[in-house]
């Protein structure tokens, strides 16, 4: 906030961000059902893979993460609970120049599991407790080759926006980013972070949830990190210049933080999401973004959602300001989406989700593998207005020695 900013603009902006934090925001953690014997989709007459099509259970899925620290570095707990629900989807390959749209099919395309390939979600369902509530949805993802220990493996990651909501979801809008790896055979396992709006507040509860029933988790070669990130003190965006002089996107600045999400669903109650849970300064983050597809309109709509991108370094710190790590990430693929408020109707308000490759580490992270993605809410003015925005953070690391990972309620930052 600038030292010049008034009283009433600091009201301002303080209630803009309680508006913009007016959402259920949630874990989960999707693995294809026991009796699911397959889900590949193949085109007739053609060998290979086009797709998938499969019923998967929703777990609820708990990260909590460890403050920074030059002792411990960065750690996170990773809780997978009870089936909390299902998620129908199927998945189909695209060409890369494809226009995805719900209303249309896509040519038939072939895996090619040694190279990155474009994907839509052209149906991904999620149900809620009995099935009462829920969401239909429709996005876009792309494939990662990875190769860990020696072996390929392929990543997947994913923008999904609600089309529909039913039960509780009813009247709501949202969005939500996947990222795990798909077995080519069998499907997707991987987490999701979900941030759908509920101004209603009929989606949030201040209660405690009941206790997740933990069990062994069915991606135990990655450690999840989640963390939020907010405009602090201080911070201001500010346009970027080329060398011609034009705009070419936005300087980002925000102050990392912990969060906690979760949800249950089931019962009397059906679906509730606890409220957002945004805790202590953990370091800092410095960024850069621009329209993927120069001379777009810069308006995003459910069918045609503003494309971005960009790179950005995240810096933790511990408790006394020391720096303890960092990651650098390239966002390929953003979605965003313009929104009105009904308490705020003027302002303009977006959501969006986002994913690409962590590109290096440094510190605590030196070596370190894996993806980068969220979900996110954001009242965005021209600089240098009040930027007011809150980020869900995600850090898929491939981690099969634990070097990220505590055992649950053991060490700091409980």
């Amino acid at each position: 906030m600038s030292t010049m900013q008034t009283a009433a603009e600091a009201g301002s902006a303080s209630r803009l961000q309680r508006l913009i934090d007016e959402v259920a925001g949630f874990n989960i953690l999707a693995v294809p059902e026991a009796r699911s014997s397959g889900s590949a989709l193949r085109a007739t007459g053609r060998n290979g893979v086009i797709g998938w099509q499969v019923r998967e259970a929703l777990h609820r899925f708990d990260i909590v993460l460890h403050p920074p620290s030059a002792a411990g570095g960065m750690k996170a707990e990773n809780s997978v609970g009870e089936s909390a629900g299902w998620l129908d989807l199927r998945w189909l390959l695209i060409p890369r120049d494809f226009l995805a749209r719900p209303d249309r099919e896509p040519p038939a395309t072939l895996l090619d599991p040694e190279r990155s390939q474009r994907f839509t979600m052209q149906e991904a369902t999620f149900r809620f407790g009995d099935g009462s509530d829920g969401f239909r949805s429709f996005g876009t993802g792309r494939t990662f080759p990875a190769f860990y220990g020696g072996g390929l493996r392929l990543l997947a990651a994913a923008v999904g926006n609600v089309i529909e909501g039913f039960g509780k979801f009813r009247g709501h809008e949202g969005n939500y980013t996947l990222c795990g790896e798909i077995d080519p055979e069998r499907g997707f396992v991987g987490h999701g972070v979900v941030r759908i709006l509920d101004s209603q507040g009929n989606l949030r509860t201040a209660a405690d949830l009941p206790p997740m029933q933990t069990r062994q988790s069915p991606d135990p070669d990655a450690t999840y990190l989640l963390f939020g990130a907010q405009t602090g003190p201080g911070q201001e965006n500010s346009f970027s210049f080329g060398s011609d002089g034009q705009i070419r996107g936005a300087n980002i600045l925000t102050q990392l933080r912990l969060l906690r999400l979760g949800f249950a669903a089931g019962g009397s109650e059906g679906f509730r999401a606890n409220d957002l849970r945004i805790g202590e300064p953990i370091g800092l983050e410095v960024g850069f973004g621009r329209g993927s597809e120069p001379g777009a309109s810069q308006a995003g709509s459910a069918l045609k959602p503003f494309l971005f991108e960009g790179v950005a370094k995240y810096t933790f710190s511990d408790a006394s300001g020391r720096e303890i790590g960092a990651v650098t990430t390239n966002v390929l693929e953003g979605r965003r989406f313009d929104v009105r408020l009904p308490a705020a109707p003027d302002e303009p308000a977006l959501r969006f989700g986002f994913f690409g490759p962590i590109v290096l580490g440094t510190g605590c992270f030196a070596g370190a593998e894996g993806m980068f993605y969220g979900s996110s809410g954001s009242i965005l003015k021209p600089p240098p207005a009040e930027h007011v925005i809150t980020h869900f953070y995600v850090a898929r690391l491939h981690d099969p020695d634990g070097r990220f990972r505590v055992a649950v309620g053991k060490g700091e930052g409980r």
